[in-house]
């Protein structure tokens, strides 16, 4: 990757934008951590949470007529069949670990929701009720009310926690790294982003109001 493109990346990633809904978390443990975080980088939310009968149906092959082929090998069949096997205990496998990784007990325990205060493709803002320590791993689920399409779960960590500025209000303000997100999440939150900010900037012009936060 060139400077360029990363410096622009890096400038898309840092767009920012006031906005409140709720934000589900978990707090996790570093082994948490280090169990999924491979899974969450490399694998989409959609993809991570979808069932894998379809794909498995669509590797299934029947064999048993595959002698009356024409161009039957005896010992090429053997070789294929037994990397079918092999494939069908590959899925089965990442299905159960999968599954472990939804249906984990120490993780639901701790589930919470937070209020965002503002979003970027590399962190949040975020209003919680505990006062939570800095470094402290969380599972975050960012489903924002204003594009239900979008269902965005990744890794993340608190750089730092302080008492929240609205006296009205005796929670706490968290800002949160995004240390696990696939990049295809990311380039949807993104775009979020920016269609949120046009709303936003549509919606104030309609007022009469451009503020600084546009």
């Amino acid at each position: 990757m060139s400077k360029k493109t990363k410096n622009r990346d890096e400038r898309r990633n840092s767009v920012r934008i006031l906005d409140s809904f709720n934000i589900n978390y978990n707090i996790v443990t570093q082994k948490e951590y280090n169990k999924k975080a491979s899974i969450f980088i490399s694998r989409r939310t959609a993809s991570r949470s979808a069932t894998r009968s379809s794909d498995t149906e669509a590797f299934s092959f029947d064999w048993s007529h595959i002698e009356d082929e024409v161009d039957f090998d005896p010992v090429l069949v053997k070789i294929l069949f037994y990397l079918d096997q092999k494939i069908d205990k590959i899925i089965s496998n990442q299905d159960r670990i999968l599954k472990n990784f939804d249906t984990d007990e120490e993780v639901q325990e701790l589930s919470d929701t937070g209020e965002c205060i503002d979003i970027s493709g590399s962190g949040a803002h975020m209003l919680v009720t505990e006062e939570l320590n800095p470094g402290t791993l969380l599972e975050l689920t960012i489903e924002p009310p204003f594009n239900t399409s979008i269902q965005i779960i990744l890794l993340g960590e608190i750089s730092r926690i302080s008492k929240s500025k609205d006296k009205e209000n005796n929670g706490f303000e968290a800002s949160i790294t995004f240390t696990a997100i696939n990049e295809d999440d990311r380039e949807n939150l993104i775009k979020y982003i920016f269609q949120r900010q046009r709303e936003l900037i549509s919606s104030r012009k309609k007022s009469g109001d451009l503020s600084s936060n546009a």
